[in-house]
């Protein structure tokens, strides 16, 4: 069984556990019975707050949405900075009222983002996903109690990702597709190769993780 954190690429394949990332305001319907909701920070200068709060607070309350997010802050975005910051907090808000992770978007704002979280306390977890960067800026996040989420990136040429990978402990970290045209098992075995372990043991290590969070 492969399990997927984050995809906006669900294939529905057997033997495969996907969760679909949906954000308030996109075009396209939802096919995944798995899903994380969010307000992505790229998609905000034209958002009606209080219609994209009520949409994910209904959305929040399904029990298909495992999970809120993606939410984040991007430094490259054209976003105003005011109004990532302001979505992020709902929704890491969200994830406190119905007590689920938040699925984390980052560019160039890890130290603002743990700044936030030490302000705000969360008791839910906080997943990195898609994470590219160093093993020492894995490590900062770990040590903050988050966990990370790797894919495709693990494919580059002398991949940041997968020397944070070998060094993030077993039960910290997941696995996913986000749009890259790589599968879940793809990115499976190139994982259990970067940690030098079987596909058999990789596969029951993310399930472990996956079920520790979502149950």
């Amino acid at each position: 069984m492969f399990f997927n954190l984050h995809t906006h690429r669900p294939t529905l394949a057997p033997g495969t556990v996907e969760i679909e990332s949906v954000y308030f305001g996109q075009d396209k319907i939802p096919v995944s019975p798995r899903r994380s909701v969010g307000l992505h920070p790229w998609y905000l200068q034209e958002v009606n707050w209080n219609a994209g709060e009520q949409w994910l607070r209904e959305q929040a309350s399904l029990p298909e949405v495992l999970a809120i997010g993606e939410a984040g802050l991007d430094k490259v975005t054209a976003t105003p900075w005011e109004l990532q910051v302001r979505a992020f907090q709902m929704c890491s808000d969200m994830a406190e009222a119905f007590v689920k992770p938040l699925v984390i978007h980052c560019v160039r704002a890890f130290g603002e983002i743990l700044t936030f979280k030490k302000q705000w306390k969360p008791a839910q977890p906080w997943i990195f996903h898609g994470f590219d960067k160093s093993a020492e800026t894995a490590g900062t996040l770990l040590n903050a109690g988050c966990r990370l989420s790797f894919g495709a990136t693990l494919f580059h040429d002398n991949s940041h990702a997968a020397e944070a990978l070998r060094q993030t402990p077993s039960d910290r970290f997941l696995l996913e597709t986000d749009v890259s045209d790589f599968s879940i098992r793809q990115v499976y075995e190139r994982a259990a190769e970067v940690r030098n372990i079987p596909l058999a043991d990789l596969e029951q290590l993310v399930e472990a993780n996956f079920r520790a969070l979502f149950g």
